[in-house]
């Protein structure tokens, strides 16, 4: 894996998850019922987020450029991964951008949104984490 394009397209993702992060916590005080959902979705960001960092690691590592299973898997992933979270925080900000305050948040989402964008993440998730596993049971199997 070339470790500069690797590592720019995780980075970018672990970016744009961190602010849909904080986006869903601006909701969270005037949500009301919505907060199971937006705690889910909490988890689920910040679990890929959590997971991006070790592949954004192991992408700088001198060894990266063995990973010749993982190199495109990762970064198509990352690709769609960054698009599905432009688009949730597009669809999170408030007022297109403007101020408003807290109380006046009404969480654009519903239960069934929640649980499709939550399903997509976790595929997303598995597969940066079966690609990861890939490159290493073909490190494994070229060894023995």
């Amino acid at each position: 894996m070339d470790p500069r394009s690797g590592a720019t397209s995780v980075i970018a993702v672990g970016q744009v998850a961190g602010k849909v992060w904080s986006l869903c916590w601006e909701y969270y005080s005037a949500a009301g019922d919505a907060k199971p959902d937006i705690d889910r979705l909490m988890d689920c960001t910040l679990a890929l987020q959590n997971l991006l960092q070790h592949v954004r690691d192991l992408a700088k590592d001198p060894g990266a450029a063995k990973l010749i299973v993982s190199k495109e898997l990762i970064e198509s992933t990352a690709w769609e991964l960054e698009r599905e979270f432009r688009s949730l925080q597009k669809v999170l900000e408030p007022g297109g951008g403007q101020d408003i305050p807290k109380s006046c948040l009404e969480w654009p989402l519903q239960k069934e949104d929640v649980e499709k964008i939550i399903q997509l993440l976790e595929r997303h998730k598995t597969t940066l984490i079966t690609a990861m596993n890939c490159d290493q049971m073909y490190e494994a199997d070229y060894y023995l």
